[in-house]
């Protein structure tokens, strides 16, 4: 292979990682829908990996995704947790962040 065409390949194969690298990761695929206690509700349509804020609050739970969803009491997912399976609807008490697995 000559050195030009081994130079793009290798261009080839760095603007591939980069554009992969660049694209958020989908955790799950899947309805998550959280609710407050006057009933009002969020919905998140294949939420993403990580940990997401809900600073009004929530108290429960429906996990329609295909991933374990964790709720915490914090808005910055620390503190006390408690993890909601896929196809659970749950009360989980007054929780103000969740966190989906990458």
């Amino acid at each position: 292979m000559s050195k030009i065409m081994r130079g793009v390949v290798v261009a080839a194969a760095a603007a591939g990682l980069v554009s992969t690298a660049a694209v958020p990761a989908q955790a799950a695929a899947g309805l998550l829908v959280l609710r407050d206690a006057g009933q009002g509700r969020v919905a998140f349509n294949d939420p993403r990996a990580g940990c997401s804020q809900v600073r009004a609050g929530f108290v429960r739970v429906t996990n329609r995704t295909d991933a374990p969803i964790t709720v915490y009491d914090d808005v910055s997912c620390q503190g006390q947790s408690l993890v909601v399976l896929p196809g659970a609807d749950k009360n989980v008490g007054v929780r103000h962040s969740f966190s989906v697995p990458w």
